[in-house]
């Protein structure tokens, strides 16, 4: 250091200028390397995008099969018996049946080839086709299972080979509940374009290739000319030219098959790329024109004092990035002095920011934290009530009535929870009341007919998003509060309207009404942003639907409760209308 300081200040301000050149290099170098990780990161988050998109057409494309799936497989008047039937003449009768049935399916969804019945005593139906090259495929789908998509597979049809995909189940009988064993399998078999479409005119980037694959990796989609469908897809194409393409893997659960989107990255960083040579001829070519008055000015003594003065000036304007930058002066001791000073000083500056900034960052993280737990929780309260009491009254329908209505309140209770168990949070109002419907047909069948429903919601709102499951508490505490005590007939009315700025929902019962010194409790309570989860005054269902909306689109919004001695009780939520779209 000591040998450092001897040296002429020519050579020391040269060696600054080295030293700089290199910082700046390593800056242009560094910044390029930022860039093009943000650049892969913002790629990846639209492949992941475009997964999602291409998720939701397979779910649209495969939710009409599956339902067709499930008409067919348990129609007991046409299909079941005559895949049980044992007399020939009458076992001939139900066949023009079954045919004229199964057409009349296979019309109900484009891109259904062909609807094959193998049945456990050897019968064999399907309308095109060969029924026996569909018979290796039965032995893929497993028992217990709904729905099973096989494969992309090619089978022939009028002389013409297709790509289609098999789609079954096992059938069990529906009437036998003594033995309740499998009576055959159904097969739909599908096109291949029918499961994805051609999602590639979403794609925005040039060289960006999708390959779509089955459950055995087999490609059924892909805009690469030189992948053929039904080819197997090979991982080890897309490691072996990890450092040449940005690839992204998504799964389609639906059919068990994945979507791999894959870009070379030179067409990604092909403008970064550009950028980061002009930066770098920009930068030769300042410093050569800077050279001829670094020179003249060299053997100046004032320079470091120029510098310090100037470095100071910059930072006291705020300029970006200051604050992570030193002084470096070499002259006499009283300019270094102040170097070191002021260097000192801005390293507690800056850790006194870095300090400050982490500080309001754990602060930030736990807020948030804590918001998710406690919506996380208020989304968790399921009331249980309403699955004994429905159990309850299928026992009793069992012993009355006999299966029938069995079937139908099983059928109406799985909508209800499995729309309340699917993974979004927020559902379009149309199959909030397709669920809430299902739920009051079971109250309907354990009521007996005690009170009547009237649902009124306009077309143009049926779209709108909601909160999932927010209508369904209010529903049944209505029907417990106020219709199950009430003397003659009951009357619940459910509609929805839409103002300039809210979406209002109500649900509204002729029962007793609520008194009201109870009812300014309950009020007051929906309007306290820290209540309780639950109080004595006022059902969990009630504050679990009001927290869920104010913690979602703030205090302004929520629950609404108007009522009065003997005229009923109406609940009104309000939704702003922007978070609807």
């Amino acid at each position: 250091m000591n040998y450092f300081k001897k040296m002429p200040i020519g050579i020391q301000m040269s060696l600054l200028v080295v030293f700089i050149i290199m910082i700046v290099l390593f800056i242009i170098f560094t910044s390029y390397i930022k860039s093009a990780n943000v650049v892969e990161k913002k790629n990846n988050e639209y492949f992941t995008e475009m997964i999602s998109q291409m998720n939701q057409t397979v779910s649209s494309n495969t939710d009409g099969i599956k339902r067709i799936i499930q008409n067919i497989a348990y129609n007991s008047v046409i299909v079941q018996d005559y895949l049980t039937e044992t007399n020939p003449i009458a076992k001939y009768e139900k066949y023009e049946q079954l045919k004229g049935y199964i057409s009349d399916m296979i019309s109900l969804k484009d891109g259904i080839v062909d609807i094959a019945l193998i049945g456990t005593s050897g019968t064999k139906f399907n309308i095109r086709g060969d029924i026996n090259e569909l018979l290796p495929f039965e032995k893929e789908i497993p028992d217990k299972q709904l729905y099973f998509f096989t494969g992309l597979t090619t089978l022939p049809f009028n002389n013409v080979e297709k790509d289609v995909f098999v789609a079954g189940c096992p059938i069990y009988s529906i009437t036998d509940f003594v033995n309740n064993g499998r009576i055959g399998t159904l097969m739909v078999v599908l096109e291949a374009n029918a499961i994805l479409g051609s999602p590639a005119k979403e794609t925005r980037l040039t060289g960006n290739k999708i390959y779509a694959l089955d459950r055995n990796s087999k490609v059924f989609y892909t805009n690469d000319d030189e992948i053929r469908r039904g080819s197997l897809f090979s991982e080890t194409q897309t490691e072996s030219q990890e450092t040449k393409y940005l690839v992204q893997n998504g799964e389609i659960p639906d059919i068990g098959g994945a979507i791999i989107f894959k870009l070379p990255k030179s067409d990604l960083l092909s403008g970064i790329d550009e950028i980061r040579r002009l930066s770098v001829i920009i930068v030769l070519i300042a410093f050569l024109l800077l050279a001829v008055p670094f020179f003249l000015v060299i053997n100046n003594i004032i320079r470091p004092l120029k510098k310090l003065m100037q470095f100071m000036g910059d930072f006291k304007l705020g300029r970006a990035g200051y604050l992570n930058k030193r002084i470096s002066l070499q002259g006499y001791a009283e300019i270094n002095l102040m170097a070191n000073h002021f260097n000192r000083m801005l390293d507690e500056l800056q850790l006194l920011t870095n300090q400050l900034v982490a500080s309001n960052t754990r602060l930030y993280k736990v807020e948030l934290v804590k918001k998710q737990s406690e919506l996380a929780f208020l989304q968790s309260q399921i009331n249980p009530h309403f699955l004994y009491n429905t159990l309850e009254s299928i026992k009793g329908i069992a012993v009355e009535e006999g299966s029938e209505k069995i079937f139908s309140m099983a059928r109406a209770l799985g909508l209800v929870f499995r729309y309340s168990v699917k993974g979004t949070d927020v559902a379009p109002l149309r199959e909030e009341l397709t669920m809430l419907k299902g739920y009051l047909y079971i109250q309907q069948i354990r009521f007996a007919g005690r009170f009547e429903t009237s649902i009124l919601f306009p077309d143009e709102i049926l779209d709108y998003r909601v909160p999932k499951m927010i209508l369904q508490p209010l529903v049944e505490n209505a029907i417990v509060h106020g219709l199950e005590t009430k003397n003659g007939l009951g009357l619940l009315e459910l509609n929805g309207t839409c103002s300039e700025e809210a979406l209002l929902l109500s649900v509204k019962d002729n029962g007793p009404g609520i008194e009201s010194e109870r009812l300014q409790i309950i009020q007051a309570l929906l309007s306290d942003r820290e209540n309780p989860v639950q109080h004595s005054e006022v059902g969990i269902g009630l504050l679990n639907v009001n927290n869920r909306i104010r913690l979602s689109y703030g205090d302004k919004y929520g629950i609404n409760v108007r009522s009065e001695e003997g005229e009923g009780t109406e609940i009104i939520i309000t939704i702003p209308l922007e978070e609807c779209f």
